[in-house]
């Protein structure tokens, strides 16, 4: 049941729910005039509102998580510090919200990504200029961080399923949201179409298991009950229907995560979504997604584990996993070779990185339990640099787009010559996409595939490690197109304070990271 008590342990989730409406009823009752000068204090006032909001509810929930301080008992006693105590009191804990939501410390890391993705994307909108009423532009990317806050600490089927609409629907209106734009509508259509269809396929592998569990746990859709699979003969009894059960939900989530063979729609989708979007939808919609599959895998199919190897042990959901992350880098890596334009160059990237992420979650069937949880902490490791450096990248790409007028290789040259700082900025990005050292994509690749490595998919490992070798091809290509041919247009790029704000952050993440990844992995560890 539900208690009072459990309110500040939800308090980002309803922040976030206030925040929007807030910034939704903004747009709505204040009284704007028609002229360009007063559609664009409009914007900016949504964009502001969207902003510090987002940031007070990311300090909120870092002060909740105790990462950073954690009060001590002897404190005096103020106001302060009795709001301090209060939002800690909400801090991480094992036990469920009324048994559905679970804010432990996997919840509260996950939190602080999205959040903070949000709130860099909502910088990088600064110049987006929304069709007709901007509070409903930014709304919808918060009701989406909403839907994912959900998604990370669902311990239920129909609130893990519930959280994934929630996430969904408004990233579907986003991508779209230019619709006199041929592009954009193509892609907001697309997004539709096949998140449509991934939803029935999980809510089908979701339903399958919930028939399998009749067996055993009286059809229960809590992970919990459903962990009871093995120990009650539900999995003897119903073997086939769990395994078809577990295809169909990686299925569902596969489409979610852009995995090959599940990847059709996102090259189209993130080149005619507006880019800062496309930000978005890469960063924290995939971080949500690969940390409520990890949920599931590991909570509702814990008997059928497998191993990502050859020979008779193979099978099981890390053998399915492995084979569709050998298919991902491959294919993700080999399709960007050929591409002219740079945000389907970047799409492609964002598939090969997926199946990189993948290889996190076959350490979970290694045979030591330090093992599983390094693996985790690779995953998550992996997921902020790749949020941060992704951000960087596509936020440095949506101001080219603007100011240049597209976002083909052309529209790149010379930009060292029209914009040195902003050439470094996306260099930064694009090394660390590409892995080069000292850069947090170096480590993140090193920790992910060490976590392969102890899972036994040493073949894999050795295929990532070539198809990395392989994208430099690309990656330094974009290097080449900046700094060494000649611009076609000289004409100075500019850089607003709120892009430049949100590329800076970007950045220094991802060198203070990768530099010194203990200040990040000390906190992990938690997890």
């Amino acid at each position: 049941m539900f208690q009072l008590a459990d309110i500040p342990r939800l308090l980002p989730e309803i922040l976030l729910l206030v925040l929007a409406l807030l910034v939704l009823g903004s747009d709505i009752l204040e009284r704007w005039g028609r002229t360009p000068e007063a559609q664009l204090e409009r914007v900016k006032s949504s964009a502001s509102l969207t902003a510090i909001g987002l940031g007070m509810v990311f300090v909120v929930a870092l002060l909740q998580s105790g990462y950073v301080y954690q009060l001590p008992e002897t404190a005096p006693v103020n106001f302060f510090t009795n709001l301090i105590r209060n939002l800690q009191g909400g801090g991480p804990r094992d036990d469920a919200v009324a048994g559905v939501f679970i804010a432990d410390h996997l919840t509260m890391v996950s939190r602080l990504l999205i959040i903070g993705a949000a709130f860099l994307t909502s910088l990088l909108c600064t110049d987006v200029r929304p069709n007709a009423h901007p509070g409903e532009f930014y709304a919808l990317i918060i009701f989406a961080s909403l839907g994912m806050c959900l998604m990370v600490g669902a311990n239920e089927f129909l609130l893990a399923y519930l959280a994934i609409e929630l996430t969904s629907i408004p990233l579907y209106l986003l991508a779209g949201y230019f619709h006199n734009d041929a592009r954009s509508a193509e892609a907001g259509l697309k997004y539709f179409l096949f998140g449509a269809i991934s939803s029935a396929i999980l809510l089908y592998g979701i339903s399958l298991a919930f028939g399998a569990a009749l067996n055993g746990v009286g059809g229960a859709t809590n992970f919990n009950d459903l962990t009871r699979f093995d120990r009650v003969g539900a999995f003897t009894a119903s073997g086939g229907l769990i395994t078809l059960a577990m295809l169909f939900i990686i299925a569902g989530m596969g489409y979610k995560l852009a995995i090959v063979p599940f990847h059709g729609w996102s090259p189209d989708v993130y080149e005619g979504a507006p880019t800062p979007i496309t930000a978005f939808i890469s960063t924290a919609s995939k971080a949500a997604g690969f940390i409520l599959l990890f949920r599931l895998l590991t909570k509702t199919f814990p008997a059928i584990v497998g191993a990502p190897v050859f020979g008779d042990e193979a099978g099981g959901w890390t053998g399915v996993l492995a084979v569709l992350a050998l298919l991902t880098v491959v294919i993700g890596n080999l399709a960007a070779l050929p591409q002219t334009n740079v945000k389907r160059l970047l799409a492609y990237s964002s598939i090969a990185h997926a199946g990189f992420v993948v290889l996190g979650l076959l350490a979970w069937a290694a045979a030591q339990p330090f093992d599983r949880e390094q693996g985790l902490v690779a995953l998550l490791y992996y997921l902020i640099i790749y949020s941060l450096t992704n951000l960087g990248a596509f936020g440095a790409l949506a101001l080219i787009g603007h100011q240049t007028g597209g976002d083909d290789f052309d529209h790149l040259r010379g930009l060292s010559r029209r914009n040195l700082p902003l050439a470094l900025l996306f260099t930064v990005c694009i090394l660390s996409l590409a892995g080069i050292p000292p850069l947090g994509g170096f480590f993140a690749k090193f920790y992910i595939f060490m976590a392969g490595w102890q899972s036994g998919a040493t073949w894999l490992v050795i295929i990532a490690v070539i198809t990395t070798i392989i994208s430099l091809y690309y990656y330094l290509r974009l290097l080449k197109v900046m700094f060494i041919e000649p611009a076609i247009d000289p004409t100075p790029v500019t850089m607003p304070r709120g892009i430049a704000a949100a590329l800076s952050v970007a950045v220094v993440g991802v060198l203070v990271l990768g530099i010194f990844p203990n200040v990040i992995l000390s906190v992990l560890e938690r997890v």
